[in-house]
């Protein structure tokens, strides 16, 4: 899931998973996303994929600093985007070099938080939210992740505008 910050653009899909294995209960425990939701809703993981490089390559700008914004980016969700760009070119032949046109900043919003919320007992996304008093979507599903975010990555700024000149309106973000 992902979302055009400040706007109403978004992109969600559900993926079934590539090994074609069947998800396990503790994903299902925490995602809600069950084995017969997959089956009767989830994309094939080329056209889940597909779909996606065509929604960020519809919505970034050539010319401008693009922000991708995600919580634990790092960890988890730039490495994810750089996997479906190579599976893409070598599993699919598909040209991507067309994303690399794009000036991209990538924004992880765990590592941002540890500097400006320190004394934070936990730096969950959720945890995050609250303590910031932001929005809260139900977790672990990517759209209500990406509003999450949304909302959380706006506290962040203002908490580092208070000792930093930021307008969070000069920088176009998408959150995933």
């Amino acid at each position: 899931g992902a979302k055009v910050m400040g706007e109403e653009e978004t992109f969600d899909t559900l993926i079934k998973p590539k090994s074609g294995k069947r998800i396990e209960y503790k994903i299902t425990e925490i995602t809600g996303i069950s084995p017969k939701l997959l089956y009767r809703e989830g994309d094939h993981w080329k056209n889940a994929f597909a779909a996606f490089y065509n929604w960020l390559l519809d919505h970034l700008k050539l010319g401008e600093t693009n922000v991708i914004v995600s919580h634990n980016g790092e960890g988890f969700d730039f490495i994810f985007l750089k996997r479906i760009l190579r599976e893409m070119k070598t599993e699919m032949g598909q040209d991507v070099s067309g994303f690399y046109d794009f000036d991209i900043v990538y924004l992880d919003t765990l590592l941002l938080s540890l500097r400006l919320v320190c004394n934070a007992w936990s730096h969950t996304q959720g945890n995050l939210c609250k303590l910031l008093k932001t929005p809260i979507y139900p977790a672990h599903r990517a759209l209500n992740d990406a509003f999450a975010l949304e909302g959380l990555y706006e506290g962040l700024l203002q908490l580092l505008s208070r000792n930093y000149p930021v307008d969070p309106q000069s920088v176009r973000a998408y959150i995933h």
